[in-house]
């Protein structure tokens, strides 16, 4: 039988110490954790995400809390009790629902349990402390306020001119935006189908088949999801297939394809639906033409392009193992239209991937621009003469975007710029970043 009494700060403290101190990746620790205890209550579950994400999300404004009320170094103290407060802040600030009394006490009994049993009284004394003052001691800078790594606030700043708005739309709420499969459903069918199983359906305004959904429990146990009515896909991401100038007939290419999102939209717009109108379409009257080959470096990579595929039953798609940065002669030349959506530092997407700000250095940039670059160069090759290059990322950073298309294009005289835009981070979407290039001969 599911054990019900489960203690729900453990389990977050397991996944945080698994983030903040071992280097796992945030939504793997949660997927992983939420996926054994599924059988919780949906507000349990919805505890175990907040705190644990929260205190991910906010690590570097907690640290700068408790260095207030510690005389011990933050990165001194040991790891489990560092942890332990970093919860603890996080209740005592953004939780107001709990009583601080429980917060209290319930964290220095995980202290006795995690760290020596003399360290419980250091833990008790902070946090009463922190209540004692209603942290009227903090004073907090810029990027701490918004838990932001000075350098990265500063190259925000630098480079855009409003880091403090770019920082707190990553602390916002971020929307699940999902896609229509049109060829399964008409967008209408989709948000009866999930409005049947209680969800919240918001149209987006840009893109007519796609949704904001809200009050989702537990994805996997949506019929439409399982079905395969409909992808999960980012507004900005869904951009790409919307910019990308696909036709009837077109042979695609998708070098960094995994887990397959981009490649998908692809295959669904190489249908051709009754007098173009996606209102109007019927699954009886959809016919298919072209191809879209997606690929990316490992067996894990594709399964889960393979898998995407399987369920939402598209059969204009095929998913194969292949390194972005070898050359394949067999492709010079073969493609309408090639998108290289490039590894990254992901610095677009730090509102749902909040990690990434405790991993990445100015030296990763680098070395991910270095790589981008290298790819484009094998990639160019695959493009016909007036076909297409497509290059985008999910950073904000011009390191990896605007300057590597300047130096690709001053480089290969045969492209040229169509158009590119810079999507910043907001509620709606992620910052994301997409270049159109047309090879001219």
């Amino acid at each position: 039988m599911p054990d019900n009494n489960v203690n729900l700060r453990r389990v977050a403290f397991d996944i945080v110490s698994h983030v903040l101190e071992n280097g796992k990746y945030l939504t793997d620790a949660l997927a992983d954790t939420l996926r054994r205890y599924q059988y919780l209550e949906k507000n349990k579950r919805s505890y175990i995400s907040r705190i644990s994400r929260g205190v991910v999300e906010r690590f570097i404004e907690l640290d700068a809390i408790i260095s207030t009320y510690s005389t011990t170094k933050i990165n001194k103290l040991n790891p489990n009790i560092r942890n332990i407060l970093r919860m603890a802040v996080y209740e005592l600030r953004y939780m107001d629902s709990i009583p601080e009394s429980a917060t209290v006490n319930e964290y220095v009994k995980l202290s006795s349990k995690k760290a020596p049993s003399r360290l419980k009284g250091f833990v008790n004394g902070i946090l009463r402390n922190m209540i004692r003052d209603e942290f009227e001691k903090v004073s907090l800078t810029e990027n701490e306020i918004f838990s932001m790594p000075k350098w990265l606030y500063d190259k925000f700043d630098e480079e855009y001119g409003c880091a403090s708005d770019i920082c707190s739309a990553f602390l916002d709420t971020n929307l699940i935006t999902i896609r229509t499969n049109l060829t399964k459903c008409t967008p209408e069918k989709l948000k009866t189908s999930l409005e049947k199983e209680g969800i919240k359906v918001n149209p987006i305004e840009d893109v007519k088949y796609g949704f904001y959904i809200e009050d989702v429990d537990y994805l996997n146990k949506l019929n439409a999801f399982k079905d395969g009515l409909f992808y999960v896909q980012d507004l900005s991401s869904m951009m790409v297939g919307e910019i990308t100038p696909v036709k009837p007939g077109d042979i695609v290419l998708d070098v960094c394809a995994a887990p397959g999102g981009k490649s998908l939209h692809i295959a669904e717009l190489l249908y051709v639906l009754e007098d173009k109108d996606i209102e109007k379409a019927k699954e009886d009257k959809l016919t298919h033409k072209g191809h879209v080959f997606s690929y990316d470096i490992s067996e894990e990579k594709v399964n889960l392009i393979r898998d995407n595929i399987d369920r939402t039953g598209l059969s204009n798609i095929t998913a194969e193992i292949k390194d972005a940065r070898v050359l394949d002669e067999k492709l010079i030349d073969k493609a309408d239209i090639v998108i290289a959506d490039l590894p990254c530092s992901g610095l677009g997407i730090i509102g749902k991937k909040p990690d990434i700000k405790s991993r990445i250095n100015k030296k990763d940039i680098e070395s991910l621009s270095l790589l981008q670059k290298d790819i484009l160069n094998i990639c160019k090759n695959y493009v016909k003469p007036c076909g297409t290059l497509i290059y985008s990322t999910c950073t904000i950073s011009r390191a990896e975007n605007q300057d590597n298309v300047r130096t690709f294009l001053e480089s290969n005289g045969n492209f040229s710029l169509v158009e590119e835009t810079q999507f910043l981070p907001d509620k709606k979407q992620d910052g994301f970043y997409i270049a159109v290039m047309k090879r001219n001969s």
